[in-house]
């Protein structure tokens, strides 16, 4: 069989050129769009290849299932770009680094303080920072995506701390994550030439077209910020025993004070800006389609009768709110191409052979738009997830956080905040365009050429539904 399987022909692809391979056609940026056309042209799985490098971008959910989760064990590798991981300094994160102990321990590690069964002990130090954000919504204008990180990030850094770690070290900690994820968006899915000469690290840095040199410097000294002040901190507090309920207390209870535990407290608030992404892209869609703000109002005073602010434990009474945040994933993907994968071994699928060592890249964004299993994909329907029409179609939330030995391991904390955050904005707010100005046209809005796009020239304010919203949060700030 295996002698048979070396037969099988690659998959299809553009034509290639002698030693270059598809060097030329293969985008410098971009990356998304282009992807969708070799789709358009050659089908569910596409074959190019750059010199040194085989690729496939499938473009099939039930592809990517029996490929990247049937086969976890060899097709979980990382080939991420020079740049990023080695110039940028980001090779001690659990997102890049290869299969082995420190991968396989640093999510056992996630999956033990935030999986499904211990997640909800979070709950409270939730609810308490979303209620921060919705008083200061009130008096916001204009893009909320980074109002939306900073919240997300206060939420993170105390689920990941604690309540003790000092507020000027907290602030710098959300300040250096909110530069170099921004860093890490911009500079992902970009073409640099230290990527493919690798000998360009060593010019200097005041070079003309060393910009990536002084990029990476940053990047680096930021990373080892995030990592070692906060760790240094709590291991102090856990040692004096004022360290509190946090998700470091338990890490540091069962594996002590090691690096694994401090890259994996670091890459805790890194991994919720795909939930800001995703929050972001939620709240967008409230102000494109207010009648869907206002289905989901209704059903929150449902299960709340008007009294109280909505509650995490509300969320199964919840469904149509249930299927507009699984709908915001899918229309419009904010992450439409996944990290890549590589395989350790050939693997046939298909009909094909994909060679060991091939970059496998996960079209997210066609796969939550292909018409032949969406139907009518360009129209934001909750809808389709309340019918028996949803057993048919793949989970957007799934799609999006990963496959395989890659899924994202703090996928839980992650959806929990940001669907509890939702719902609680579109239960007290209308989101509204500026004062003077109409709401847009959901078909003329872009989005940013980014590894996580958001929405260009997104601008709102945030009007309360009614008299009762700043009286319950009033009241709820009374409470904490």
């Amino acid at each position: 069989m295996l002698n048979r399987s070396k037969e099988l022909p690659p998959p299809p692809g553009p034509p290639r050129q002698f030693l270059i391979g598809n060097l030329l056609q293969f985008p410098k940026d971009h990356f998304y769009e282009r992807f969708c056309e070799w789709q358009r042209e050659y089908g569910d799985i596409v074959s190019v290849e750059v010199p040194g490098t085989p690729v496939v971008i499938i473009n099939s959910y039930d592809i990517v299932q029996e490929l990247l989760n049937k086969r976890p064990s060899t097709t979980a590798g990382r080939k991420v770009g020079y740049m990023v991981l080695r110039i940028m300094g980001n090779q001690w994160s659990p997102a890049f680094i290869q299969p082995g102990p420190d991968h396989s321990n640093q999510r056992k590690m996630l999956r033990r303080g935030l999986g499904p069964q211990r997640v909800g002990s979070h709950d409270q130090t939730i609810e308490k920072n979303v209620t921060q954000l919705m008083l200061s919504l009130r008096s916001s204008q204009g893009d909320p995506h980074h109002l939306i990180i900073e919240a997300l990030g206060r939420v993170v850094i105390k689920v990941a701390y604690g309540n003790k770690l000092p507020a000027t070290t907290g602030e710098e900690l959300s300040s250096w994550n909110r530069e170099v994820a921004e860093l890490i968006n911009d500079a992902f899915f970009r073409f640099w030439p230290v990527d493919v000469f690798h000998f360009l690290r060593f010019i200097p840095s005041w070079m003309p077209g060393a910009t990536f040199k002084r990029i990476g410097a940053r990047s680096t000294w930021l990373c080892n910020q995030i990592r070692q002040v906060p760790f240094e901190t709590v291991k102090a507090l856990h040692k004096s025993g004022e360290i509190g309920h946090s998700l470091a207390t338990d890490l540091l209870n069962e594996f002590g004070a090691n690096d694994n535990v401090m890259d994996t407290l670091g890459i805790l608030y890194l991994g919720e800006m795909l939930t800001g992404s995703a929050l972001t892209a939620f709240v967008n869609a409230l102000l494109l389609y207010p009648n869907v703000s206002k289905k989901i109002q209704e059903e929150v005073n449902g299960v709340t009768d008007g009294t109280r602010l909505p509650r995490i434990s509300d969320r199964p009474n919840l469904p149509y709110t249930e299927a507009v945040w699984k709908e915001a994933f899918r229309w419009n993907s904010f992450f439409p191409i996944g990290i890549p994968h590589v395989n350790s071994q050939d693997e046939v699928v298909d009909g094909y052979l994909i060679k060991a060592g091939t970059l496998i890249n996960v079209n997210v964004g066609f796969i939550l738009s292909d018409p032949k299993v969406w139907g009518d994909p360009e129209n934001f329907r909750p809808e389709r997830f309340l019918t028996e029409e949803a057993k048919s179609l793949p989970n957007p939330l799934l799609v999006t956080f990963g496959f395989g030995m890659r899924v994202c391991p703090g996928m839980y904390l992650a959806d929990r905040i940001g669907f509890h955050l939702g719902a609680t904005v579109a239960a007290l707010y209308d989101v509204a365009p500026l004062e003077g100005k109409s709401r847009p046209n959901p078909q003329s809005v872009e989005y940013t050429d980014t590894a996580l796009r958001l929405p260009v020239g997104f601008e709102c304010r945030f009007l309360p539904r009614d008299g009762r919203t700043l009286s319950l949060l009033k009241a709820a700030e009374m409470e904490e």
